[in-house]
């Protein structure tokens, strides 16, 4: 993630600390230079042992010094990565619901995100369930057939 590389070159010691990048953006967006460490209030988005440990770090400075106009950019890419994220979330939950109204039984099988693909692979929902079982197991494999043709090389299990 980009706003790992760029808070990265300020705060080095952050990113081993915190590792899920949607927390990592709202730690820059809310702290900004390391040096706010102390005033800023992280409980909202950390656990206490986690906070305790991202302070203790932030006060022994090792990266290097960045502007204004740097942290500004940063703290927008960070918000950014924040909505996006937060769009992800809303738009897999709104699969969820889709599929299991949909197709409850290929949700089941298959999973929200596969089902999906292979309706919109397939073209519908009602070509995908008129297609027969070898048909349905070339449209899950097309890329890997259609790339060891072009190479001239074993398919699947021959390798």
């Amino acid at each position: 993630m980009r706003v790992k590389e760029w808070y990265g070159w300020h705060f080095p010691e952050m990113a081993k600390i915190i590792t899920d990048n949607l927390v990592y953006a709202k730690i820059v967006k809310t702290m900004g230079i390391q040096t706010n460490h102390s005033k800023t209030d992280f409980s909202e988005i950390l656990p206490e042992e986690l906070e305790g440990t991202l302070k203790a770090s932030a006060t022994i400075l090792m990266g290097t010094e960045i502007s204004d106009s740097d942290l500004l950019h940063i703290q927008s890419l960070a918000s950014q990565v924040i909505s996006l994220m937060q769009y992800r979330t809303e738009l897999f939950e709104y699969l969820q619901n889709r599929m299991t109204a949909i197709a409850p039984n290929l949700t089941a099988i298959l999973g929200e995100l596969v089902g999906a693909r292979l309706i919109a692979h397939s073209g519908s929902l009602i070509s995908l369930a008129k297609a027969p079982a070898s048909t349905i197991q070339i449209l899950g494999a097309e890329k890997a057939l259609f790339r060891a043709l072009k190479t001239n090389s074993l398919v699947g299990r021959g390798v």
